[in-house]
């Protein structure tokens, strides 16, 4: 397992290894049938699954993440499955065919960036370049249809200046992130970096923190938007505050707010995009959204 400079997780859990593609699929089945409607494949490392189960073994053929995909999409019933996390040097050819092939797969994916400066992630040994991963990003969108993209962003890291900081923000513009999860740096004894020098104040580690998480909200809005008009498959998970509507979320990790009511809890709803906000995507239920009662969007069924 890699060990990052600020990471106590090698210590604690330095062993990698992969459950059986069937022990997997039978329990993902069992979960289907008890009317579960989203599964998150998780996990230390989801990347590297499989590989050690043929490292050191000669005629034994590769089971990697992306066979996972195809074998479990294979299931069949109205559900879906996403990816908990994902390292943008662990994304291939291999990995992005397959999200792009896979019906129940949702196309949200979290490569954690943990800094946008080179300077930064060379000190906290991290295994990419700021251009590497924003090109893993890139190739993704080339395939897929509109993937979100959601990261972990460490502020403060020891030694970050000012301008280091500055140079995460422009990389996480340059990303589009829909979701930035942000963390002040904090020590972790038995780290290298707990005893780094230049250790950052905590005022400003809690000032990049609000910087960023403001930066944050601009992005998620403008991604928002870009559903504006789309048809939406959402989860719904709970009421909202205001009567007569319910809160969920779709297949790309988008909070929507709906009309709907109690009956609707658990299930899939079709909806259409109608107002961003930098909070969530307000819409409508596709048979609302439709004057012809076609149970689809009017502009590409009913003119």
């Amino acid at each position: 397992m890699a060990r990052c400079d600020y990471c106590i997780i090698p210590s604690v859990r330095p062993g990698l290894q992969s459950r059986s593609p069937q022990d997997i699929e039978d329990e993902v089945r069992r979960l289907i049938d008890n009317g579960y409607k989203e599964i998150i494949i998780t996990g230390i490392h989801v990347g590297h699954y499989g590989v050690d189960t043929t490292r050191g073994r000669s005629g034994v053929p590769p089971f990697r993440l992306w066979h996972l995909f195809k074998q479990l999409d294979r299931i069949p019933g109205n559900w879906r499955m996403r990816l908990s996390s994902i390292e943008a040097v662990e994304v291939n050819d291999d990995f992005i065919s397959a999200a792009a092939d896979c019906e129940h797969l949702c196309p949200q994916f979290h490569p954690a960036l943990q800094s946008g400066s080179e300077a930064v992630l060379q000190r906290m040994r991290r295994r990419y370049s700021v251009q590497a991963f924003l090109e893993k990003l890139a190739r993704m969108r080339e395939v897929l249809v509109n993937p979100s993209f959601t990261t972990d962003v460490i502020v403060g890291f020891p030694g970050e200046t000012d301008a280091e900081f500055e140079e995460t923000l422009e990389t996480c513009r340059i990303a589009g992130f829909s979701k930035v999860h942000v963390f002040p740096f904090s020590t972790r004894k038995g780290t290298p970096a707990a005893t780094f020098p230049d250790q950052v104040p905590a005022e400003v580690r809690k000032a990049r923190v609000q910087t960023l998480g403001e930066l944050e909200r601009e992005l998620a809005e403008s991604y928002y938007r870009t559903l504006v008009g789309t048809e939406l498959e959402v989860l719904v998970e709970r009421e909202s505050e205001r009567d007569g509507w319910v809160k969920g979320t779709d297949r790309r990790y988008v909070p929507v707010e709906l009309p709907g009511s109690v009956t609707d809890l658990g299930g899939f709803v079709r909806a259409v995009g109608q107002t961003a906000t930098r909070h969530q995507l307000v819409s409508s239920r596709v048979e609302e959204a439709c004057t012809q009662g076609c149970g689809s969007l009017c502009e590409s069924h009913c003119s």
